[in-house]
């Protein structure tokens, strides 16, 4: 709900934002409800379940994805986030700094703080659209370099080949 709150805070401001949730399940019934609550049914929509080429033609239509989480490891949406180069809001928890780094492939935020999530959302929603290709296209680097899908191959046959000599 932090989220929510960032939201009604840049609104109250004039900041033009709008916010898809991607996904569904339990927590449905009482974001609806505090969406209205803040009075927030122009600004965030709540798309429900998403097939991959929904999800990733949500990612290319907007300036950066969000995802402020108390708990994660290294959540794969990030990298897919970053790979079609779109910057990154998100917290500063397990693995997220290893591809995000605050002010070059996205923003990093203390997780719980509205404060600095709501700056964050702020900074995204007025960057220009060359900071944002910028940013987008460092996180697509940082994503190639750390993930690619070939190296990690390699590594992991090398892993095997070892494994099979010992």
């Amino acid at each position: 709900m932090l989220l929510l709150e960032a939201v009604a805070q840049l609104a109250a401001e004039g900041v033009k934002i709008e916010l898809l949730f991607a996904g569904d399940g339990p927590l449905r019934p009482a974001l609806e409800k505090r969406i209205a609550e803040l009075k927030l049914g122009d600004q965030v929509r709540l798309g429900g379940w998403m097939s991959n080429d929904q999800v990733r033609a949500a990612m290319l239509n907007s300036r950066a994805m969000v995802l402020p989480s108390f708990a994660e490891g290294l959540p794969v949406v990030i990298m897919e986030a970053l790979a079609l180069h779109r910057p990154v809001v998100t917290t500063r928890i397990a693995g997220t700094p290893e591809l995000v780094r605050d002010g070059e492939s996205g923003w990093v935020v203390t997780p719980g703080s509205v404060e600095e999530l709501t700056d964050a959302l702020r900074q995204a929603a007025t960057a220009s659209r060359d900071e944002l290709a910028k940013m987008g296209a460092e996180g697509a680097r940082r994503v190639f370099e750390a993930h690619n899908s070939h190296t990690e191959a390699d590594k992991l046959m090398r892993l095997f080949e070892r494994a099979v000599t010992i």
